[in-house]
């Protein structure tokens, strides 16, 4: 027992878990995160791409890989604090606030991090005017307007989205525009201002004479696959047909033609604007964190100073 309490708290171990925790977060940065299964082996090839998924290195926050050595920095820390008020205490020492807050600062980090990972929820979306699209809290957001701003050199000054905030049919925002550094904040959500695209549009008849359009990136399931429409290539449609997580084939399709038990009848594209809705309670937690850290760190300068003065 007094061995395992010596191990947890060891300042050697806390250097190992946060170079490992550094390092495995900075390696997670390269790899795109929470990207469908066809993305990766399209992207890394049929071994890398397994190795990716196996290790959970594509939802790292949530693996192993980030969660085991976290808990332990957690136990080690713990340990620690608890170790340093013992002797404190037996050696009738005078209190340092300053360290104290913070290890309880770093704990509380930890925690709020954690929570963060676990229930902090956010979606991407591509709108064009008239698109609506609907937020947690039974909130719904209809794109109004956007603009596209650029610089004299072609360079992107601004992008801004004029959307309607609406809630059981009641109008909440008659209109805000959203902007790079405005996001819209409302129901514990913030929707951000993220990127400005074209996209390409077809429109599928089926069987039954029901028309359905979908975006490029969207597709349909048909004979155990899945069909994923790419983009306009003139007055041709390209859509990749896709099994088991590999591309077997790719297919051009004018209007009028058939593709799986759809009939294209419509190509277009339009102007759509890049929105992203966050929502994350650990926010505050990690927020109140940070500050007891900057608070004990102050009060750990302060005291040095104290003491070099006497």
């Amino acid at each position: 027992m007094e061995a395992l309490y010596k191990f947890f708290k060891s300042i050697k171990l806390a250097v190992v878990l946060i170079l490992t925790i550094a390092i495995l977060s900075i390696v997670s940065t390269l790899i795109p995160q929470g990207k469908d299964t066809a993305f990766y082996f399209h992207t890394y090839g049929a071994f890398w791409a397994q190795v990716l998924l196996r290790l959970r290195f594509t939802d790292y926050f949530r693996s192993l890989l980030f969660l085991a050595p976290v808990s332990l920095f957690f136990v080690n820390l713990s340990v620690c604090s608890i170790d340093r008020l013992i002797n404190r205490e037996r050696r009738k020492a005078r209190r340092r606030h300053g360290p104290d807050l913070i290890h309880i600062g770093l704990l509380l980090l930890i925690i709020g991090a954690i929570f963060s990972v676990f229930t902090r929820r956010e979606g991407m979306v591509y709108m064009g005017e008239g698109d609506e699209i609907r937020l947690p809290g039974e909130y719904t957001l209809r794109l109004l307007d956007y603009q596209y701003e650029e610089y004299e050199n072609g360079r992107p000054k601004d992008w801004i989205s004029t959307v309607e905030v609406s809630r059981d049919g009641e109008v909440l925002i008659a209109s805000f525009s959203i902007e790079v550094n405005k996001p819209l904040k409302i129901g514990g959500i913030n929707v951000y201002q993220t990127s400005f695209a074209r996209e390409d549009r077809a429109t599928l008849r089926d069987a039954e004479g029901t028309s359905s359009p979908i975006a490029s990136g969207e597709g349909f399931e048909w004979e155990g696959a899945v069909v994923i429409f790419q983009g306009i290539e003139g007055t041709i449609a390209v859509f990749e047909k896709w099994e088991n997580h590999t591309r077997t084939e790719a297919y051009r399709v004018g209007i009028g033609e058939t593709i799986g038990e759809y009939t294209l009848e419509e190509l277009g594209s339009r102007d759509v604007t890049g929105l992203q809705a966050v929502k994350d309670p650990g926010f505050i937690p990690v927020v109140i964190a940070l500050i007891l850290v900057a608070t004990g760190l102050s009060l750990t300068m302060i005291q040095k100073r104290k003491d070099k003065d006497i």
